[in-house]
């Protein structure tokens, strides 16, 4: 049975080492949402602002979920929000500058925010050589939100924050830092997820993609088991659990390769989701 929705993931899935949407894959989903009447849903990590600044204006999906599920929409309608507990994330903020972390805050509105008097450390974490394991397009992502997207400030506000990402140039400082997160179970409820080995982020318990893409399949009438889910990192899981076919991109975590129904054969720097759908969907 050919899936009736299609939900991508966007970091290391629909976009390019650059950050972008290739032309001939925006071409090939308005095809498939025009003539093979496939809802095409995006389900990121990345917040609704972030997703909109790189969605190019002529691909229209029929529903997003964002900030791995912290909101779900289709069009200008809202169908699920949440927020975090302020003084969780006023607490996290202040251990992660006192480990020399990277963090970002994301608000529900507005721009993301780190302290002013921490840029020079996030600066100079670029100054490392890139370890194989982290992905160009994360790496790309970093260094310009450092010198473009972070709102730097002295006054942050810890209300109405849908998420808060960590970063690490280093999978061993990462892996430290989740330790400490998950020790603040304890006192807050939260869940963390992953994008790949050198972040962690942290959202409301029990909220994942999986959780808003299954929002945007009953709008539409549709059930799991008409969906099929593509991702690459660990926070894809659950989405492609929910999923009746799940595939994998090439450049898949092992866990996440494990885990699917299907690997695609090209990765995201080669055009790995363009080729896949064409071919699966026998598109000429």
């Amino acid at each position: 049975m050919k899936p009736k929705a299609i939900a991508l993931d966007m970091d290391g899935t629909l976009l390019n080492a650059e950050n972008e949407v290739a032309e001939n894959l925006v071409s090939l989903l308005q095809h498939l949402q025009q003539k093979e009447n496939i809802r095409v849903f995006i389900a990121s990590g990345r917040t609704r602002q972030e997703i909109e600044e790189v969605l190019p204006g002529e691909l229209t999906p029929d529903g997003i979920v964002s900030a791995n599920g912290m909101g779900s929409y289709i069009g200008s309608e809202t169908l699920e929000e949440y927020t975090l507990n302020p003084q969780l994330v006023q607490n996290a903020v202040k251990d992660a500058r006192e480990k020399g972390i990277y963090y970002e805050a994301h608000p529900l509105h507005g721009e993301r925010f780190a302290l002013i008097e921490d840029q020079t450390y996030f600066k100079n974490m670029f100054k490392a050589s890139k370890p194989e394991t982290l992905m160009e397009n994360e790496l790309h992502s970093r260094k310009e939100a450092v010198s473009q997207l972070i709102h730097w400030t002295d006054a942050p506000s810890y209300e109405g924050n849908v998420k808060v990402y960590f970063f690490s140039m280093s999978i061993k400082e990462i892996e430290a830092w989740k330790e400490t997160l998950q020790q603040k179970s304890a006192a807050y409820q939260f869940s963390t997820s992953s994008s790949s080995m050198h972040n962690v982020e942290i959202m409301e318990h029990g909220i994942s993609k999986a959780t808003g893409v299954n929002s945007l399949l009953k709008e539409y009438g549709l059930t799991p088991a008409e969906l099929m889910a593509i991702g690459d990192g660990e926070n894809d899981l659950p989405m492609l659990e929910l999923a009746g076919h799940s595939v994998a991109m090439q450049n898949a975590e092992n866990l996440v390769k494990s885990a699917v129904d299907e690997v695609t054969e090209y990765s995201y720097k080669e055009d790995g989701l363009y080729l896949f759908l064409k071919t699966y969907f026998e598109i000429k």
